[in-house]
């Protein structure tokens, strides 16, 4: 198994975000190339579903653009709308940091997003069996 052996799936802003505090959890106890992985995982994933961290200085509108009285998803989320869904691609040791943070964050049951973490988990899990 090299670092190079990646695998892709499907993950909603909302589920990336739940990834992203799982491994801030993990990172906290993580040093060396795992802590540095752990980062690298958290700054693509907020790049690539374009996190507050990773965007400009934008201001938000209060209501839809137009007059017709009536909100969508992208006039209350001003196109952040947390069903949007992108292909995150990782690596074998990426996605052993990511599996082992979110079977850590779904043990708290403080947590209310632990059945996303483990949704997520699975179809990682998926993503590299057989391979």
């Amino acid at each position: 198994m090299t670092d190079r052996d990646t695998a892709s799936f499907r993950m909603t802003r909302n589920e990336a975000r739940v990834v992203i505090a799982a491994l801030s959890d993990e990172e906290m106890t993580a040093s060396g190339d795992r802590g540095m992985r752990i980062q690298n995982v958290q700054d693509h994933l907020a790049a690539e579903f374009d996190f507050d961290e990773h965007r400009g200085v934008e201001k938000g509108e209060m209501a839809a653009g137009d007059d017709t009285g009536w909100l969508d998803n992208d006039a209350i989320f001003g196109g952040n709308d947390p069903d949007d869904t992108e292909r995150v691609e990782l690596s074998r040791a990426e996605a052993t940091a990511v599996t082992d943070a979110l079977a850590a964050f779904e043990l708290d049951e403080g947590h209310e997003n632990a059945g996303t973490a483990e949704n997520v988990r699975e179809r990682i899990e998926d993503a590299f069996e057989g391979r």
